[in-house]
Formats: structure tokens, sequence, C-alpha cells
């Protein structure tokens, strides 16, 4: 099978959306397929402006299929993140990329992140003026629904987003599937007993979508409250200078919070993040808007209990009180009981992640690239076998 997976995030594998094509690239090559990648690179690197590439990025993906395609095409599928399909799978449709199955991609459903963006702004966290609120829809969602409408079927990262795109009858129920993605082994895991003793940890970028806001709130009330909460901030930013970074991310916690904040800049290097969940006492994961949240299977990976918000995709496969443990979105009381709980309670923190271990170790890249392959097979199939009905009727 040749494959073609487009997506206009960088070439970075530290960057979530990214890091699915190329881990899925090697397997899908391992398992003796045929596949391209098309990243920001390959799209173009004008506009710059996210705001202007939201509108353009279709089309520029549009092109770059295109140009792949007499280049070193034909392919059977074309795989495109969320809207970025809906002009390749409408020129398939016009005659385009002939004998391809088209398939739409979420790496965290647009319409869902929205919601939170509306929901933040409503809580005063951000400012959503009029004309933003105008924007992102029609820049964004309209075309992002089209892509998912248009394409052969959809491949998701939980079951909100199936549901969502089930009661927008987007596809029939067949021709959405929901395929967890892998975990990247970068050495073995502690020993059960092992002493860690680095506090609590947050591993990625630093907005509101994150559960940012909730999160230096819970660690206020656990700093007044006399507890010894250390906290380690890791990766938060793309770009800029370091000392601004850490800065701004500094900036909201309280002064009080100061002493107990580690701050550390975004690595390359998956085996120094995963030095970092050897070496903490638990992960928390605090999202408002979370389409999988790949940290949280890494860490679980490496017996580092975790914390996690409802919101986060990958709680689909974990079960409250046996894997992780769960907390409402946008409650930091209740992240901070849990925190709590857990830095006191290091049996209870134990058996969590030694089960969460054994409950994630399944979720290999090989078997995402497996589903994945299966699913553009029946694809391929019910495309082929409507197209032969249609015939038919002629």
């Amino acid at each position: 099978m040749r494959i073609l997976l487009v997506s206009d995030d960088p070439a970075d594998i530290t960057v979530g959306a990214s890091q699915v094509h190329l881990r899925l690239q090697e397997k899908l090559r391992e398992l003796g397929h045929d596949c391209d990648c098309l990243f920001r690179e390959d799209l173009g690197a004008r506009p710059r402006s996210q705001r202007l590439r939201y509108a353009v990025s279709p089309w520029l993906a549009r092109q770059g299929a295109r140009r792949a395609w007499r280049e070193r095409g034909p392919y059977d599928v074309i795989d495109a993140a969320s809207a970025e399909a809906g002009p390749i799978a409408a020129a398939r449709r016009g005659g385009a990329f002939a004998g391809a199955v088209v398939v739409a991609r979420s790496h965290g459903l647009d319409h869902i992140y929205y919601r939170g963006l509306i929901e933040d702004g409503r809580a005063g966290l951000i400012s959503k003026p009029w004309w933003r609120r105008v924007w992102y829809p029609a820049a964004r969602l309209r075309q992002s629904e089209r892509a998912f409408r248009l394409a052969d079927g959809s491949i998701l990262l939980n079951r909100r987003e199936r549901l969502l795109a089930l009661h927008r009858n987007w596809q029939p129920p067949e021709r959405l599937a929901v395929i967890p993605h892998g975990l990247p082994m970068a050495g073995a895991a502690p020993p059960a007993e092992a002493t860690r003793g680095a506090g609590a940890l947050f591993c990625g970028a630093w907005h509101t979508g994150k559960g940012t806001h909730y999160l230096a709130e819970a660690h206020r009330r656990l700093i007044t409250r006399g507890v010894a909460a250390r906290l380690t901030i890791l990766g938060p930013g793309i770009g800029g200078e370091w000392g601004e970074v850490e800065r701004w991310v500094r900036s909201s916690f309280v002064e009080v919070c100061q002493p107990w904040l580690t701050v550390l800049p975004r690595v390359d290097s998956v085996e120094v993040v995963f030095e970092q969940y050897r070496r903490h006492d638990l992960l928390l994961c605090p999202s408002t808007a979370e389409g999988f949240a790949m940290v949280t299977l890494e860490a679980l990976s490496q017996r580092l209990p975790v914390v996690m918000s409802r919101a986060v995709g990958a709680g689909d496969w974990l079960q409250h009180g046996e894997h992780v443990l769960k907390v409402p979105s946008r409650d930091a009381a209740a992240l901070a009981d849990a925190w709590q709980l857990l830095l006191e309670n290091a049996a209870l923190g134990r058996r969590l992640a030694e089960a969460g271990r054994q409950r994630v170790l399944p979720f290999t890249w090989r078997r995402a690239a497996e589903q994945t392959l299966a699913f553009y097979a029946l694809l391929g199939a019910a495309t082929t076998a409507g197209v032969a009905t249609a015939a038919g009727r002629k």
C-alpha cells in the first residue's frame, strides 16, 4: 500500500501532531508499506500568521498533495489532518487523485478546542472579542467540518470526538475509527520501590487549554496548606528567548509558590523527557480540552502515577481509581486534593502506577499502525463497492 500523510504542522517530533505522523510512517514502513509525509515545510512557509494559516492551509495541503502525486505517486491512501483533508477530498471527487482513499484525521477536533476557548473567555482567562469569535469558526470550523463530511472516513482520538461526529452526521458509524496513539520505548522503567522524590511534573505547552490556570491555583492551595508540593514545568514554550518564556510561566504563580517551582526548557530528546518521568513522584495533566495527551501513557509506562482531568482523551482507556486519579476539569480544589493524596499515600501511587503501566504497555505505535491499515482497507473495500454499485445503476 502507498500512503501519503499530510499535516500543516512542523516536521518536529516534539510536536504531538507531527510525532503521530512520523511514528506512523516509521511503523508503516516496517510493515512493508510505502509511506511519505508532507509537513508545513513542504506545504509552504507563507503565510506565517497562524490566523491566516488557518484559512489557507487546506488549499496549501491540496497543492502539496498534487505535487507529491505527480512526483512520487500515485497513492492508495491520502491521510490528512483535519481541515487539510477537505480540498483533497473535494479534488478526488472531481477526478483528481483517482483511486485513492481520503482520510480526515483528528489531532484534536477544532470544534472541541474552540468550545474550550469560549469557556476560557467566560472564565476570564483569555480575551475573546467578537471578531475572534467570528474568525475562527469562519476560517477553521467550517473547513474542518467540510473535510470530515467529504472524506471517505475519519480517524478520531477519543469517544467524545466520535459522538460529536455522529451527532452532526459527518460520517456513518462504520467510517469513524477511534485509534489510540502508541508509546515510544525509551529505556526500562524504574522498579516499583525506586526512590524518586522530585515532586509533581507537568509536561507540555503552557496555555489555558492545558489547564494551566487551575494547575497554578491548585499549587497555591497546597503551599498555603503547608504541603511541600514541588512542581516542575517541562517544555512550556515553543520559540522565543528562554528567559522570557520562564518569566511568562512563573507569572502564573503567586509569590509564595515560586521557591517550590522549577521551569525547564523544551527538549528534543525523548530519553531526556523519560528521565523526568523516572525522577518525579506524579504527573499532572489538568487539561480542559485535550484530544489524547500522550504524556499520560508515557508517564504510566515509567510507573509514574497520574492525576488527569476528565477532559483528557486518553482517559477513555484508563479507569479512575484503578489506573489513574481523575478530577473534573476546571476544578482546582479537586486537583489539589488528588495531588496531595498521592504525595501522602505512596502505596496508592505505587498501586495506580503499576496497574497503569500494565494497561498502557500494549499501546504501541506498531499496533496503532496495524489498526490504521485495517481501517484503510475497510474504507478501500467500501469505496470500491460503492463505485461498482453506482456503475451498475448506470
